[in-house]
């Protein structure tokens, strides 16, 4: 049969040739680059932040890599990262090229000396992050004076409700900076959702809460520009806009005007890298022993997936400023504290968190 039909044997043999030195084609580029396979660890679900993160950038990870097929992405069943984060420094040989996508949970986790950690994310080599910024709503005394006048009323010696999802999750930030602005916050627990906040701090149910812009589904503008009169923003920390800065007084300004003295202590350098943890929405990562070849290629593949335009769209949606390569390093060294600003911080959460559970007011010590 093969006999009767030379030119049909001849094309299938032709083609099988032609898909066979494709095949060959990507085998030896991935070789050339010493890459054969990698995968994205995500920490948390494909729903979760990192996870949209990933199906954008799969693509262009995989071709600037030169991959054979399309990169891996495994995803966690937990938000918080902390299983991927200890898979990621445990179990993943550096020939595997395994990056990290981690969210800020991940990082707060390690801070915070939460027990299920058993990682170290300032041994990682940073390639890419995505950050904003973190700024705390509060009610004001009066719509009609100016911000100067509003913090200064509103610092008294009063009890201050602070819509959290939980007293140490991403909000530990704003529970901390207010308190350290002396207006000892309640943590009203069990806000998960902007909207959520502000509908309860309309209906007087809470007197602050925390926004994160990368979360929001309408623009920061549009966001302020529907706060009730006698809501305003307190302070800001991480990175804003021009058009914002002018409106918004960072967390220094803020203290300056409140407490007239520039903040300093271990708990003021825990506070720095507890906002940090909040305003990085994700870091993209790599083992510390990771050889230089493979990481110039990570960081190569990294610049390219910025300028992927589904990328940047999906940035300028959802209000985040993107960093590589030696551009992110300094975004994950704000998430790091001194050993003294570690102890520090987990000391006040180990005397507040009795506090917490009784809707106690959350003190310095």
């Amino acid at each position: 049969m093969s006999l009767s039909h030379p030119l049909k044997l001849s094309r299938r043999r032709f083609l099988l040739s032609t898909g066979a030195l494709g095949m060959l084609g990507s085998f030896l580029n991935a070789q050339a680059s010493g890459l054969q396979n990698a995968r994205l660890l995500l920490g948390g679900t494909l729903n979760s932040t990192a996870g949209q993160f990933a199906k954008l950038a799969a693509v262009p990870y995989s071709k600037s890599l030169k991959l054979p097929d399309l990169i891996e992405i495994t995803p966690d069943l937990e938000q918080d990262g902390i299983r991927a984060a200890n898979l990621f420094d445990a179990n993943v040989p550096t020939d595997e090229l395994c990056a990290i996508v981690a969210p800020g949970n991940t990082l707060l986790a390690s801070l915070i000396g939460d027990q299920r950690v058993h990682y170290d994310f300032t041994r990682w080599i940073p390639l890419l992050t995505a950050h904003s910024a973190a700024i705390v709503i509060v009610r004001t005394d009066s719509p009609h004076t100016g911000l100067r006048s509003r913090l200064r009323n509103f610092f008294i010696d009063h009890s201050v409700r602070l819509a959290v999802s939980h007293p140490t999750g991403l909000e530990l930030g704003a529970l901390l900076g207010l308190t350290l602005l002396g207006l000892q916050p309640i943590a009203v627990p069990g806000y998960t959702k902007t909207s959520d906040a502000l509908e309860a701090l309309k209906r007087n149910e809470i007197d602050a809460f925390q926004v994160l812009p990368y979360t929001l589904d309408t623009s920061l503008e549009e966001f302020l520009a529907q706060l009730p009169p006698t809501v305003a923003p307190l302070y800001y920390s991480g990175t804003l806009p021009d058009t914002f800065t002018d409106r918004i007084p960072n967390f220094l300004e803020a203290h300056q005007q409140l407490r007239h003295r520039t903040p300093e202590g271990n708990l003021y350098e825990a506070w720095q890298a507890v906002s940090a943890c909040a305003y990085t929405a994700l870091t993209v990562a790599l083992p510390m022993l990771t050889p230089h070849n493979f990481i110039a290629d990570w960081v190569k593949a990294s610049s390219d997936v910025l300028q992927n335009s589904s990328i940047q769209h999906w940035a300028e949606m959802h209000h985040f400023a993107l960093a590589v390569g030696d551009n992110a390093s300094p975004f994950l060294s704000r998430a790091t504290a001194s050993l003294n600003a570690r102890l520090a911080l987990q000391r006040w959460i180990s005397f507040n968190s009795p506090r917490w559970r009784d809707n106690q007011e959350t003190r310095l010590f």
